[in-house]
């Protein structure tokens, strides 16, 4: 073999390996052949809220599952789907899924300008052209989401907090828990007397500030320095008092200050992340990267969270991540969903450089096993724990790796009243 031969022969191997996921989503014997047929979706209660499951079938035999996220009773996202995204796709090959997705928020645009429902049904729609192309492929998702996973398993945090966080005992109890379960970090609310009465009131008095100072600190003293707890308050402060929050618990070095001001973008959210002795994060209530474009390039939070079941999808926060990469600023999730759009957003999460956790809930009847997150995962046919030593697990399978038990989910949790597959 000639010299000039054997070094291409060499480059092509390595760009091969590089890039196998990629060569096998091109060669497979279905690539370019496959359409879309039809779109189904079901109102459920897999998860701790109202979810829409939908369903994405296509001629080649494939189906990719997803989730919507939750808004009242799931009609919203229903209709959405049905009389807006169906059309759009039926017919369609899923290979084209970036303009597929640009297709449908320009569609949906009239109703809702890119917020709210009408992105909560695109984001799950998403998520099942995802579990699609990785099926295609024979590969995880994140082995194919923008250049291949950086982690194994995904850090996990929980949303919860102590009974009382003025009783030590009780900081001592919720101490234990988080052991037990094997968590490194915890969102903890803020402790406010009557806060959904006094949501006309962004004013913190001096007595509720100490008190919080007081009540953090107990639950640092119980679980120690090395568990991150993260601050969590509802984007309810005027500045002065989100100001003297931060300040309250700056000794108890919170891993972040979650939504102390109001959500939207403003000169007051620079002032704040200047003059705090705490990082700031935010994200909870944004939508794509034109909500996170102001924090991140002017450097108006430390940290982001990306809610993926309402910020437009795997694609759309794999965007809003790789910008705030290149401003140096960690990404965690916020994470409310059922257990479908968890799984997706595990897979996210894991081609994430700068990520920080992820969030999981576990306080509610569907997680009593302690291996459960955000609902009966059960549903998932996962094959393996979701949530594990307080990591989130992936099955190696291709797709999500969700093989969904439709006749759980039939039984026991789809909406009263509800036609089965839509």
């Amino acid at each position: 073999m000639k010299r000039r031969s054997f070094i291409r022969n060499i480059a092509l191997a390595g760009a091969a390996s590089v890039f196998s996921p990629y060569l096998n989503l091109l060669a497979s014997p279905n690539a370019r052949k496959v359409k879309i047929t039809n779109v189904k979706c079901v109102r459920t209660r897999i998860g701790f809220r109202p979810s829409l499951l939908v369903k994405v079938e296509t001629d080649a035999g494939i189906i990719g599952i997803g989730e919507c996220h939750h808004d009242e009773n799931s009609m919203g996202a229903k209709d959405i789907v049905l009389n807006v995204i169906k059309p759009i796709l039926v017919g369609q090959d899923p290979y084209d899924l970036e303009r597929l997705v640009f297709k449908m928020s320009t569609r949906t645009s009239y109703y809702g300008g890119n917020h709210g429902i009408p992105l909560h049904a695109i984001t799950g729609v998403e998520f099942a052209l995802w579990d699609i192309l990785g099926k295609l492929a024979d590969q995880p998702v994140h082995n194919i989401l923008g250049g291949g996973a950086h982690r194994k398993q995904v850090r996990a945090y929980t949303t919860s907090r102590p009974r009382d966080m003025m009783s030590k005992d009780s900081c001592a109890e919720f101490a234990a828990r988080m052991k037990t379960q094997k968590f490194t970090a915890a969102k903890v609310d803020i402790m406010r007397d009557q806060r959904w009465e006094q949501l006309d009131n962004r004013m913190m008095s001096n007595a509720e500030v100490d008190r919080n100072a007081r009540g953090y600190q107990n639950l640092r003293d119980a679980v120690g320095p090395d568990f991150d707890i993260a601050v969590h308050a509802h984007w309810e402060f005027d500045f002065d008092s989100a100001l003297r929050m931060a300040h309250a618990v700056a000794p108890i070095k919170p891993w972040w200050f979650e939504d102390p001001l109001p959500i939207a973008y403003n000169e007051q959210w620079i002032k704040l992340t200047d003059r705090s002795p705490v990082p700031i994060l935010t994200g909870e209530n944004l939508y794509t990267r034109d909500d996170f474009r102001p924090f991140i390039v002017n450097a108006a939070v430390n940290k982001i969270e990306i809610d993926i079941s309402m910020a437009g999808g795997l694609l759309e926060a794999k965007k809003i991540a790789d910008l705030a990469e290149v401003y140096y600023i960690p990404v965690a999730t916020h994470n409310v969903a059922g257990p479908v759009a968890t799984v997706a957003s595990a897979h996210w999460a894991a081609t994430v450089r700068e990520f920080a956790g992820h969030e999981v809930f576990m306080n509610n009847p569907l997680n009593a096993d302690g291996r459960s997150c955000n609902g009966d995962n059960a549903v998932l046919g996962y094959g393996v724990d979701l949530l594990k030593d307080g990591y989130l697990q992936f099955n190696g399978k291709p797709g999500l790796g969700i093989t969904l038990d439709e006749k759980l989910v039939k039984e026991k949790y789809m909406v009263a009243g509800e036609t089965w597959w839509d």
